[in-house]
């Protein structure tokens, strides 16, 4: 058996959780290249539980530490560490795994802020470590579908790209820390997936306009156990209401640098109907994508009128291969649809995460998610807060030379950036 990279899971909450069992589908699989060495957290009890879910799902038992420090002084081989904590801390935890000489794999959003993305960036280069970020959406086999199918000419040239999530009403969503401006609200936690899945479709964007709202100003406990189930351990331990300081909306248009455009919806305080939508129009029909994480298939359709949503798709996307591993968790290497339980399709994406990272780290090469390509999705995610300030459209230029952060410059204070 090949030698494993051995790594740390920093932070063991329920991102935490859900990530477990991503390297318990990798542990799984013909290719598993990580051994998960040690866990930590300053939150001993989480550490110690996640430890005993680890030694459940991988037949041995991870150390526990509540210190970057001390663990990477104790685990002398050790060369990596997931960072799931909250999003206010990512940038402050990966910087310490960096300079403790970890490679890191840091959940999205890559960080609070734009400046905070940078410093992370910077600090890697520095220590000459590699940053992915673990930006799942991407991954599932039907987004590459996609992806194909645009890069193949099926639509012809995309000209408009709608992006539509709306619902959420007044609850709580999976945690309090989520609606808050210094701790990532939801509109970025949330919202960076689909910052994402703009720029993967379309290329990089060139300026947004846009606002943003808070709608909901109290926010009331349903005791739910989010995605996946993974929270349902502390959600009981939540106050009945909070009161919001992050927005819970954004709404905007994109102007990519191709010269294709997009309206962007991300509202997570929606009544009534909810509604989720992602639609690609081209110069030749238009591609409707079924969401994320359900294997159902895309939707074709041409100017002769006719609907494409079966194996007959694969026919317009002949770049479209999936990676050994991809082929190998999801059932082969050109599927155009999957069935699998949301938990299962979860953990099969995050797999293929901690492999890419494993893989960087035996070669020295870069992962596709990068710590540019994280500052850029959150940079995205943050242009229609900054152009509402600014009452006109921001570019990503002044969006990554932090010019453009009135919005951000609170939370960067707060948090020591400035």
């Amino acid at each position: 058996m090949a030698e494993r990279v051995k790594y740390a899971a920093v932070g063991c909450g329920g991102m935490g959780r859900r990530h477990l069992r991503g390297m318990a589908k990798l542990y799984g699989s013909s290719r598993c290249n990580l051994e998960l060495a040690a866990v930590c957290d300053l939150n001993q009890d989480n550490a110690n539980y996640l430890a005993d879910e680890a030694e459940q799902l991988l037949g041995t038992r991870p150390r526990v530490f509540a210190d970057i420090e001390k663990m990477v002084r104790e685990i002398s081989d050790l060369q990596a560490a997931d960072v799931t904590t909250d999003t206010g801390s990512h940038h402050v935890v990966t910087i310490a795994c960096l300079e403790n000489g970890l490679n890191v794999m840091c959940e999205k959003p890559f960080a609070v802020t734009v400046r905070g993305c940078t410093k992370v960036i910077e600090t890697a280069r520095r220590q000459g470590r590699i940053v992915s970020v673990a930006e799942n959406f991407r991954r599932d086999p039907i987004n590459r579908l996609i992806r194909a199918l645009l890069d193949d000419g099926a639509i012809g040239t995309p000209r408009l790209m709608i992006e539509t999530s709306i619902g959420g009403g007044d609850r709580i969503i999976i945690t309090p820390w989520r609606h808050m401006k210094k701790t990532g609200a939801i509109t970025l936690d949330e919202g960076v997936h689909h910052a994402d899945i703009l720029r993967y479709y379309l290329g990089e964007f060139r300026s947004v306009f846009g606002e943003t709202r808070l709608h909901e100003k109290v926010r009331y406990n349903t005791r739910s156990a989010g995605p996946g189930g993974f929270y349902a351990r502390w959600s009981s331990d939540f106050p009945e209401t909070i009161e919001p300081d992050g927005e819970d909306a954004l709404y905007a248009q994109i102007s990519f640098a191709s010269g294709a455009i997009g309206h962007w919806i991300n509202d997570h305080a929606g009544h009534g109907k909810a509604t989720h939508g992602r639609t690609v129009y081209g110069s030749k029909g238009s591609i409707e994508s079924p969401g994320d994480r359900n294997g159902r298939p895309a939707k074709l359709y041409l100017d002769d009128g006719s609907v494409i949503d079966d194996g007959r798709i694969l026919e317009f996307a002949p770049s479209y291969h999936l990676s050994p591993l991809a082929a190998e968790l999801f059932g082969g290497e050109r599927i155009w649809t999957y069935q699998f339980e949301f938990n299962d399709t979860d953990s099969r994406i995050l797999a293929l995460e901690y492999y890419e990272l494993g893989e960087c780290i035996k070669n020295g090469t870069q992962p596709e998610m990068t710590g540019e390509q994280g500052r850029a999705d959150v940079a995205l995610n943050y242009a229609p807060f900054e152009s509402g300030r600014l009452g006109r459209p921001v570019t990503l230029e002044e969006l990554v030379t932090s010019q453009a952060d009135a919005y951000q410059r609170e939370i960067d204070e707060q948090l020591g950036l400035l």
